[in-house]
């Protein structure tokens, strides 16, 4: 009797669920774990350009002279402990004739005589090489006792301070002179302004100057783009144009902060109900978040659409 091979072989199941659960666990995992990037990733920055420059300058001004021994004692961090001792080869040749008669680190006239050298040496600067200390090691102890977050606090301090000192007319006018100082400095002129205009326009103490959000047709008829009109236009480009033009800034995607200003006329911009705020959540989501205001004009407007094609004649 003939067999069916169709009959026989097993029905394919669907793969329609199992493709809907993976979406769904990316889309509950997803945002978690860009977030935790994000935070590291901040977390990294911080730590390489902010409190890692201000820690080496803790720890180099800790372990250099007298007074950051006086302040490491207080954390139990003696630098003249034997502990911290060079190998006898990497000696100096004072220590090295000490240790030699003495008999090494372990006998007690070592100590007596190393002691009586290192107040012969400068009081107040430590060239640590000449005490005989391994600064390895020492930068090993000292990283253990003052952790990372001494940078981040002393660095935020200083933003603090040099912020506080910027509000007053001194401090105004000391600032208005590095500034021009540093404009005038070859190859720094042609970064230090533009560099402070950019930090000045999205760190003011001011409101930012948005007027409006609009709908621009960048960077061609027919291709919209978000922007955010910042002002009028040029009075020589509105003469010329006839018409009456407005500088707008076209945020870039995923990062708003940069972009492009460009200068369109009046009647080609459509204004947008979003604010800024929900302007920058879309360019940063690349469209994915849009502003509900807009999700709930859209839905409206679907609604009432089925509605009329529903309430239609029939054919």
């Amino acid at each position: 009797m003939p067999s069916s091979t169709h009959s026989a072989s097993a029905p394919e199941r669907p793969k329609g669920p199992r493709k809907g659960f993976f979406l769904r666990g990316l889309a509950v995992v997803l945002p978690a774990v860009l977030t935790v990037f994000v935070f590291v990733s901040v977390g990294q920055f911080v730590n390489r350009y902010v409190a890692g420059p201000v820690n080496q300058a803790i720890y180099a001004g800790l372990e250099s002279n007298s007074i950051g021994w006086t302040v490491l004692g207080w954390v139990d961090i003696d630098p003249t402990d034997t502990t911290f001792l060079l190998q006898r080869q990497d000696q100096p040749e004072a220590i090295r004739e000490i240790w030699d008669a003495q008999g090494g680190p372990s006998e007690e006239g070592f100590g007596d005589g190393l002691g009586k050298h290192r107040s012969s040496l400068p009081g107040f600067m430590r060239d640590l090489s000449q005490w005989g200390i391994d600064a390895g090691s020492l930068r090993t102890a000292v990283q253990a006792r003052v952790g990372i977050w001494a940078g981040i606090l002393i660095a935020a301090s200083l933003i603090l301070l040099v912020g506080y000192l910027a509000s007053g007319f001194l401090g105004r006018a000391l600032i208005a002179g590095t500034d021009r100082t540093l404009a005038r400095l070859p190859f720094v002129r042609a970064v230090y302004p533009h560099a402070k205009q950019l930090v000045d326009f999205f760190l003011s103490d001011n409101e930012m100057e948005f007027d409006s959000v609009v709908a621009a047709p960048y960077p061609s008829p027919g291709i919209w783009s978000i922007g955010l009109v910042t002002g009028g236009g040029l009075p020589e480009l509105s003469d010329d144009q006839k018409g009456e033009m407005r500088a707008i800034y076209i945020p870039s995607s995923p990062l708003p902060m940069t972009g492009y200003t460009v200068f369109i006329a009046a009647e080609d911009l459509v204004p947008l109900d979003m604010t800024v705020e929900e302007a920058f959540r879309l360019v940063v989501s690349v469209g994915v978040l849009v502003p509900e205001g807009q999700l709930k004009a859209a839905q409206s407007k679907a609604l009432q659409g089925a509605q009329e094609a529903k309430g239609g004649p029939e054919d």
